[in-house]
């Protein structure tokens, strides 16, 4: 979004003079990034919050209202001024605005909204997106990911090179986290060494997906000061709306219990926030499923396992392939033979046991499932239990039956 944005203040600092080839340039822009340019433009010019669609009518409008004004006047009207005369006499979504010159109100939004270091945004900015970000999200029945972001024993990094070299380090870093996301995306920096990003739209195995890829960046990075490398890794945690919480904050917190056990797990890793997995039960499952590890670069090769048991967040199975360690992202082709069918899930591996000779035990939890998938786990799961339960009844009844043949016959040979 602020890649936009600044394209945006360019065109109107570039042609403040020129309306017609400033118009011209905001079409462009709607050309090169899409609808969600339309409500950065009044963003800018109004600070209304819009959604894409709102904008996009109210762009055109706007256009053709200027056309009006100027053919009315007998002169050609500013942009400004037809954009305030919409809002305030047709739209009326403006009582009471205030004419300022564009760069001394962006600096001054610049100093409430920026972190000076780093260039993300601040924790004022972050706390309010969220709320909005999440209600947006419940308006519009999305999804939502957040990710927070910490920078491993960066502690270390301040004692051995000084104060001086961590900031430098953190503001590469932060560039080169906002050369990886989306345009919409909001990178705040929360606190310290703590980074949160709002990833509007998007699902938990997509925010996984780009996590990893942001981690793998870092790790990789030459990061310099006073020519001096400085190797950083960061540790990541990932909770999403509306799979994990529908309250801001709660989310926010439940993304740094996760990122808590990515630095338990040895630091350097990525984790999904998910509950406490014990709560749920588990029955024998012995099919041969399709494994494969999510690769970054290029598609990993797929193996099949041996699974074991299932539950609705989880799955064990063993292999002979050692590829595996704790915390990689998964993709499961799990058959349902009962109801012959083939049900695609991801997971994170969480445990990782020797078995025997070349055989590992590994459990994976599972990091979402879309409902039809919830629906063919859950049936296959209601009806083991439903026979295991059957099972246990006519055990008991045969274990009764026994218990009385047994009394009868006492009774029967007592004197």
């Amino acid at each position: 979004m602020q890649v936009i944005r600044n394209k945006i203040l360019e065109c109107l600092y570039n042609y403040s003079n020129n309306d017609e080839k400033l118009i011209s340039v905001l079409d462009e822009l709607v050309v090169e990034f899409g609808q969600q340019a339309f409500p950065v433009i009044f963003h800018v010019l109004t600070h209304l919050d819009l959604s894409q669609q709102e904008a996009e009518g109210f762009w055109q409008e706007v256009c053709l209202h200027r056309l009006e004004m100027s053919n009315q006047l007998g002169h050609n009207v500013n942009l400004r001024t037809a954009i305030c005369d919409y809002f305030c006499s047709i739209h009326k979504s403006l009582e009471n605005p205030k004419v300022v010159e564009i760069h001394i109100f962006e600096n001054t939004i610049n100093t409430a909204k920026y972190d000076r270091l780093t260039g993300l945004y601040n924790r004022a900015y972050f706390d309010e997106s969220m709320i909005r970000e999440v209600a947006r999200a419940k308006r519009y029945n999305t999804e939502l990911s957040v990710l927070f972001l910490d920078i491993d024993n960066f502690k270390a990094v301040n004692d051995k090179h000084g104060h001086l070299a961590g900031d430098s380090v953190l503001k590469d870093m932060s560039q080169a986290i906002m050369g990886e996301i989306r345009a919409e995306d909001i990178a705040s920096r929360y606190g310290g060494e703590e980074i949160v990003i709002i990833l509007p739209e998007t699902r938990k195995a997509t925010g996984l997906i780009l996590a990893e890829r942001i981690r793998e960046l870092i790790a990789n990075l030459s990061l310099q000061y006073e020519g001096k490398n400085i190797p950083l890794t960061i540790s990541g945690g990932l909770a999403n709306f509306p799979i994990d919480s529908c309250d801001a904050m709660e989310l926010v917190r439940f993304a740094d219990m996760a990122l808590l056990k990515a630095k338990a797990l040895g630091k350097n890793n990525i984790q999904a926030y998910s509950p406490n997995k014990r709560r749920y039960i588990r029955v024998d499952f012995p099919p041969t499923i399709l494994v494969r590890k999510i690769s970054i670069d290029e598609p990993a090769a797929s193996f099949t396992a041996q699974a074991k048991n299932l539950s609705l967040t989880g799955i064990l199975f063993r292999s002979d392939s050692p590829c595996f360690a704790v915390g990689n992202k998964i993709q499961l082709q799990i058959p349902f033979e009962d109801y012959n069918v083939s049900v695609l899930l991801l997971g994170t591996v969480i445990r990782i046991e020797l078995a025997g000779p070349d055989q590992y035990e590994i459990g994976v939890a599972f990091l979402e499932m879309d409902h039809a998938s919830k629906s063919e786990v859950s049936q296959y799961l209601l009806k083991k239990l439903g026979q295991k339960a059957c099972n246990c009844s006519m055990n008991i009844e045969e274990q009764a039956a026994s218990h009385e043949t047994g009394n009868e016959t006492l009774l029967a040979n007592k004197p």
